[in-house]
């Protein structure tokens, strides 16, 4: 199974003057007969999730457009549009457009049991602390997205395959079984051919014709900075600045290089310990001592009783080697997580998970995530990926990567499989090439990123004639999410896309990085002193008892009678 590629009050008087732009532009709407003209329409809805007081003024839309662009009168879809405005509206400054969650596939969690200030909060110092306004979406095919295209029967089928210990065969002719069902299903309602990058751009520009924005800031995160970079190329009028976080970029064939990237990202993590001395000491020969478990864990697999994948009830997850090593690589999204490695691979020696159980529950979060739109994402793929990437070469790749590659093999291989079972036409060979936009833009990434190598954004990112680059040595994926200076950075640029913001983050992290360690050192600290009272306690409780032992025991007492 390949892995899912993947945060201030106003007044009554600002509710009301949206209330009142909704009507009117509805109104209009209905009036205009140009309007009946297009193949789109932007629906004013009310938000189906609460706010909160201390939200901004939020508008909710649909955004209603031809599945297929080039059929304008055919099949209409229609994807979620959440506006938040700026607490002291800038007239100069253009709205920043959140572009999704990335995958591609993933929800941006709009949905109503989902919806909180994380959706604004992360980004409120670039946008509506800073007079901007913020918009943010789910791509067609995603999360609120009408239709959803998500694969029930990958999700029913997974909910019961890893409770069961499956070999990588075994479990590769399970989910092939899913896709085919979820293939002839969604096909019937759907044009699966249509769900792809250039698609999303085109959707976009027809979004900003229906805000009547002149130009929006693209902010991409993952798989979306890839609809950044092609909105730009297809609609470079549209476009005023980028932000790109932990990026994607159509001329780096990930598919292709899958093996060693992935071997050197468990690398990244071991190695996150073996540069330290005293962590090297406590936990030395990690390497060895992780390939050893997969091995141990494919011939007598563990189960762990895990809370939090489903509500009230444990879930036994059968631990084999294989699926240990997608727990952890979905972990290593999370730089937190690379100090708890060690210990996690101390503990499951013993045989014992309980600190692997977060990773698990998280895991299989992503896997049973019912707004994850799977046959989405696997569109993107088989269209804009998949036709450039020589399986041959990736599959020695894979067969020469040792023990920690097993999970790789399978996943190319189910790769292939899932583009056979679409069927749907490949890209043109405009989709693999460098997209080398004029647009002022933003790259930022993390160093110890699993699943987009900083090497690679390093260098593809020289192409770009109009970029800055930040490195964040100490953060993975969505450095923005991880670190105040990365947002900090972002609102600089947004303000003045031409001036250097590399020096001020450095600066930045520099200073968040002391408050961190001292944060870690005052918690350690705490956490020492916990420890020696309750060793205190344990000795004082034994030397009450040896004064016990000690004591003359009295006649009648039960402890003399039964002994």
């Amino acid at each position: 199974m390949p892995p899912r590629i993947m945060k201030s009050p106003s007044g009554a008087g600002r509710l009301l003057l949206a209330a009142l732009l909704a009507a009117v532009a509805s109104g209009c709407a209905r009036e205009d007969s140009s309007e009946a003209l297009t193949p789109n329409r932007l629906i004013s809805k009310p938000c189906w999730f609460d706010t909160e007081a201390g939200w901004p003024t939020t508008q909710c839309y649909m955004m209603e457009v031809p599945e297929n662009h080039a059929k304008p009168s055919g099949r209409k879809i229609q994807f979620p549009v959440v506006r938040f405005f700026a607490e002291i509206g800038d007239p100069d400054k253009e709205p920043l457009l959140h572009l999704g969650a990335g995958g591609p596939g993933a929800s941006m969690g709009l949905e109503p049991e989902n919806a909180s200030d994380w959706l604004w909060v992360n980004y409120a110092g670039m946008t509506i602390e800073d007079g901007r306004d913020l918009i943010v979406i789910d791509p067609r095919g995603t999360g609120m997205a009408q239709p959803k295209l998500a694969c029930d029967e990958f999700i029913k089928d997974a909910d019961l395959a890893f409770t069961r210990n499956l070999s990588t065969d075994e479990e590769s002719r399970v989910f092939t079984y899913s896709m085919e069902r979820c293939y002839s299903r969604l096909s019937e309602t759907a044009d699966l051919a249509q769900y792809n990058s250039a698609t999303v751009a085109q959707d976009i520009d027809a979004l900003r014709e229906a805000l009547g924005v002149p130009q929006f800031n693209l902010y991409g995160v993952s798989y979306a900075s890839r609809y950044a970079l092609t909105i730009a190329r297809d609609f470079p009028d549209s476009v005023r600045a980028m932000v790109l976080n932990s990026a994607v970029f159509p001329n780096i064939i990930y598919t292709q290089q899958l093996p060693e990237d992935v071997i050197a990202a468990y690398q990244r993590g071991l190695d996150y310990c073996g540069q330290d001395t005293a962590c090297n000491k406590q936990y030395p020969d990690l390497k060895r001592r992780l390939e050893s478990l997969v091995q141990a864990l494919d011939e007598s697999p563990l189960t762990v009783e895990t809370a939090n994948v489903h509500p009230g009830e444990q879930y036994p997850f059968v631990l084999t080697g294989q699926r240990l090593l997608r727990v952890l690589f979905q972990a290593l999204y999370n730089e937190q997580f690379y100090k708890e490695l060690p210990a996690i691979i101390e503990e499951l020696e013993s045989e014992q998970a309980d600190l692997l159980k977060p990773s698990i529950a998280s895991f299989m979060g992503l896997v049973l995530d019912p707004n994850f739109g799977d046959a989405a994402g696997i569109s993107h793929f088989c269209y804009e990926e998949a036709p450039f990437v020589d399986f041959d070469v990736a599959r020695q790749s894979a067969a020469n990567s040792g023990i920690l590659g097993g999970s790789v093999r399978s996943d190319i291989d189910m790769m292939q499989v899932q583009c056979r079972i679409w069927a749907i036409p490949s890209a043109p060979l405009l989709e693999s090439r460098a997209i080398k936009p004029r647009v002022p833009t933003l790259v930022m990434h993390g160093a110890l990123d699993p699943v987009l190598s900083a090497k690679d954004a390093d260098k593809a990112r020289k192409k770009l004639p109009n970029h800055q680059w930040l490195l964040f040595p100490q953060l993975a994926h969505d450095v923005i999410s991880a670190s105040d200076c990365a947002e900090q950075a972002a609102a600089s640029f947004l303000d003045q896309p031409e001036q250097p913001v590399a020096e001020i983050a450095a600066s930045c992290r520099k200073e968040e990085l002391a408050q961190q360690a001292e944060l870690e050192k005052k918690l350690a600290e705490l956490e020492a002193e916990r420890e020696k009272q309750e060793q205190d306690g344990a000795t004082r409780g034994a030397s009450e008892d040896d004064d016990q032992r000690n004591r003359k025991i009295p006649a009648g007492n039960r402890y003399s009678e039964a002994h």
